[in-house]
């Protein structure tokens, strides 16, 4: 199972981590349901730098809806053989 963390703190908030959710949702959901879980996490160190989220450990920062995509092919897919 992947783990997918999104900080939802309030400066992550403000910057669009709700987007960043529902586009990995999406993805998810389309994808490989069942094998991927997303969890939001509060405070990543990384207030300044964007929504910050977490792909198994691996740390992102900056990330908007649009680099949704590319991550989740990039980080995801392979963990689940995809």
């Amino acid at each position: 199972m992947v783990e997918i963390e999104v900080c939802v703190g309030s400066s992550c908030f403000l910057r669009g981590s709700e987007e960043v959710v529902k586009a990995f949702q999406q993805l998810i959901e389309d994808k490989c349901p069942g094998k991927a879980v997303l969890k939001g996490s509060f405070c990543m160190g990384q207030c300044t730098a964007g929504v910050t989220i977490k792909i198994q450990g691996r740390q992102f920062s900056c990330v908007t809806p649009e680099d949704v995509p590319a991550l989740f092919e990039e980080h995801i897919l392979p963990y689940i053989g995809g």
